[in-house]
């Protein structure tokens, strides 16, 4: 087995770099009073309070979440196709379970947060650019695409990540990718969803007030 340690380093700093540390000046200035909060993706300036499915028009227009897509497809795409070379058949195998450890960490990371409690973040274009880069890059374009054109229908953010996830096996199938990694792709991001159903905690956006986005 032959690691290529440039291509996993670019991997690990892509994929596990949380996206809160993307505010300028986290690490040379004093640690003011935050300001950011944890909101549901309707519910700021939504014009009816009862609507929280996720307000595409809005995340569209921040800029972190390109940086999201970017990164995620950067990282995901080194990760699984330049990362490891396996020398002998059965290191097949063991080198597809340390690609799904690093990339469930990667998931873990971006969509759960312990502050005062556990906050579950809906990382949706972080997904869609780690799920286009793990097999073939055309299963996770198309699949987000689908789940955006559907998106009105779709309640929550919680809801909007399930579909996403789900929708990737059939793109996945029909498009003729890796089975294990499609399996893989579809657990690793419904878990997080999952996960906030069982202790009863919406998934959420992490943004700042209007006045204060960049």
């Amino acid at each position: 087995m032959i690691v290529h340690w440039p291509y996993l380093a670019l991997a690990l700093a892509t994929l596990w770099f949380p996206r809160q540390w993307m505010r300028f000046g986290k690490f040379w200035r004093k640690k003011r009073k935050e300001r950011e909060t944890m909101e549901r993706f309707a519910q700021d300036g939504a014009s009816d309070p009862d609507d929280k499915s996720v307000r595409l028009g809005r995340e569209l227009g921040n800029k972190r979440n390109y940086i999201d897509v970017l990164r995620a497809l950067v990282g995901s795409v080194a990760l699984w196709h330049f990362s490891f070379e396996a020398t002998e058949p059965d290191n097949a195998w063991i080198l597809f379970w340390v690609c799904c450890a690093v990339t469930l960490a990667a998931v873990l990371i971006q969509s759960v947060r312990w502050r005062e409690r556990i906050t579950f973040f809906a990382a949706i274009f972080f997904y869609a650019g780690l799920s286009s880069g793990m097999g073939s890059y055309y299963p996770g374009a198309l699949a987000f695409l689908l789940v955006c054109a559907v998106n009105p229908v779709i309640p929550t953010p919680r809801l909007f990540v399930t579909a996403y996830a789900l929708l990737l096996l059939p793109f996945n199938y029909f498009l003729g990718d890796d089975w294990k990694i499609a399996l893989f792709n579809t657990f690793a991001l419904i878990l997080p969803a999952l996960w906030s159903l069982m202790v009863k905690r919406p998934m959420v956006i992490f943004t700042r007030k209007r006045n204060l986005m960049w």
